[in-house]
């Protein structure tokens, strides 16, 4: 049998048909052919992405291959000698698009890549949407104590006694809170039982280079893909181990889940080209509701008397800026301190203000830095619309520094990502600012004159799950516009690469995020509310 029948060919996208069942004579286990050619796809319903793939198997040469996304990852798994392959495409400064090929030594067994069926019940038969009958299989399983697995396979029965499957539907449900946390189907198509030996044969293998792994993570990633279960498993132990986590077995799966779609959204997202790369990083296992600390910065909604307009028109803002350096970066002028974390406290619009003051006493004392202590602003600047770990204003912030000063770290205490006992009022001389002013909003000529001339100033943006994962490059994210300003960070800083124009951002994500704890951000459409609300302090 060289191919299937011309309906299963058409069966991409697949519709089935329900209320037609018919149950036949026997009941024979499911028996997948020995070799195989397959083209497929994955949707992944809760993430919105969809993936395709080609395979390749063959039992007798036992060797098998597997390519997602047109072939632009190749992976080769040799049974018969150990050896796993795998060529990408990698860019760097220097090159763009380049293949590379990596090899390792592996103890595991062939891959096969069809559906582990050791668990599945015949359950009859159903129509497709083209009057075909295909043969339904169910499965049940428990992924813990609180969620489950139900799984549907359409396969359809040849005349040789060989199963070829059509779709695979998996859906995981959460019990405790009654809702699905994973969906995903897979539909095959394009079958062919002859496969040839140089289909399964790495070219140039001599030149590919060998790993081992364990010892780098994100190179160690590219031998691993979601779609093969054993490798998901691989995977996330080596994440975990990378970043230190340990999960009792209850939650282990969860974690894993929320993994693996994390993982898919990088790929697809770098797949793209974008201009700007996202990675896997310690926020890749938590939910959007868990991450929510860390974006902690809410608008005010009065215009404070105290503040001071920015002082320079319209007129002056455009005279000004033609004088200014095409780039420009505080921390070559050393009014910029080390990256810092603000842990599991929604505390940025603290450190951002930080940062800011920081920048400005600098400069203000011949580019000497001096570390001060966001836990003093956690503590004691509630009377300010702030509050603590719960998030905070920026012009808040900067009202309570202005009142009441800020104290070094050194003096007031170690940051503890926890509200605490204000103490303040022990301290010999914090810091203060003579006041603070906003920066004519929306007006990028208005920042840069900002920078040049008074250092750091704060923003508010909007941090989607994109930029919790950004890695590098000049990040842009267009489901900003439908969004609004939660997340506290500070501009340093500006450039231009490629002809476009970017801000220099610092975090408070711990050196590990981003560009060693910064972002470079597109300049262009007010990206993510960068010129919405920038404000200075004035020492």
């Amino acid at each position: 049998m060289a191919a299937l029948p011309a309906f299963l060919a058409l069966f991409l996208c697949v519709s089935l048909a329900s209320g037609y069942t018919l149950l036949r004579d026997d009941e024979n286990e499911i028996i997948w052919p020995s070799e195989y050619h397959f083209k497929g796809e994955k949707l992944n319903f809760k993430s919105s992405l969809k993936e395709n793939f080609e395979m390749w198997y063959n039992g007798e040469l036992n060797r098998s291959r597997i390519d997602f996304y047109d072939g632009t990852v190749k992976k080769w798994y040799y049974g018969d000698t150990g050896y796993e392959y795998v060529k990408h495409p990698f860019t760097t400064e220097e090159v763009t698009n380049e293949e590379v090929c990596l090899v390792r030594y592996s103890e595991d067994e062939q891959i096969d890549f069809l559906p582990d069926v050791s668990s599945f019940t015949y359950t009859g038969q159903t129509m497709t949407m083209y009057d075909k009958v295909v043969d339904v299989w169910t499965s049940t399983e428990p992924y813990d104590d609180k969620a489950i697995r139900e799984s549907t396979l359409y396969v359809f029965k040849t005349d040789a006694g060989v199963d070829i499957p059509v779709q695979h539907v998996t859906k995981s449900y959460n019990l405790d809170l009654g809702e699905v946390i994973s969906h995903v189907i897979t539909n095959f198509y394009d079958f062919s039982d002859t496969v040839d030996e140089e289909e399964l044969t790495v070219d140039d293998d001599e030149e590919c280079e060998g790993v081992s792994l364990g010892k780098n993570f994100h190179k160690d990633l590219k031998f691993f893909h979601p779609d093969i279960p054993s490798e998901l498993d691989q995977a996330f132990d080596l994440y975990t181990n990378h970043h230190g986590k340990h999960y009792q077995d209850t939650e282990h799966q969860v974690r894993k889940t929320i993994f693996e779609s994390n993982w898919r959204m990088v790929e697809e997202h770098n797949r793209k080209n974008l201009g700007f790369k996202l990675k896997l990083n310690e926020f890749s296992d938590k939910t959007p509701e868990e991450l929510n600390y860390l974006t902690g910065t809410y608008l005010s909604t009065h215009q404070d008397p105290v503040m001071k307009p920015f002082p320079h028109n319209l007129a002056e803002i455009d005279e000004l800026a033609e004088d200014l350096p095409e780039t420009f970066d505080l921390r070559m002028e050393g009014a910029v301190t080390p990256v810092k974390n603000q842990g599991h406290c929604g505390s940025c619009w603290a450190f951002c203000t930080t940062a800011a003051v920081e920048g400005a006493v600098a400069r203000a004392n011949g580019e000497r830095l001096v570390d001060l202590s966001e836990q003093s602003l956690v503590d004691c600047a509630w009377g300010y619309d702030n509050m603590g770990c719960s998030g905070g204003t920026l012009d808040g912030a900067m009202k309570y520094v202005m009142t009441h000063g800020i104290p070094t770290e050194e003096e007031y205490g170690l940051y503890e990502a926890n509200d605490g006992l204000c103490r303040i009022q022990n301290m010999t001389n914090p810091y203060k600012i003579r006041g603070f002013a906003q920066v004519t909003p929306r007006n990028p000529n208005a920042l840069k004159v900002a920078l040049n001339k008074y250092g750091p100033v704060t923003v508010a943006i909007h941090a989607s799950s994109l930029m919790q994962h950004y890695a590098t490059g000049l990040f842009y994210d267009f489901s900003c516009d439908d969004t609004y300003p939660n997340h506290g960070v500070t501009v340093i800083g500006y450039g231009t690469r490629d002809g476009e124009d970017y801000w220099i951002v610092k975090n408070s994500w711990g050196e590990n995020w981003g560009e060693d704890g910064f972002i470079l951000m597109s300049a262009k459409n007010n990206n993510c509310f960068v010129l919405d609300s920038p404000y200075y302090p004035i020492v």
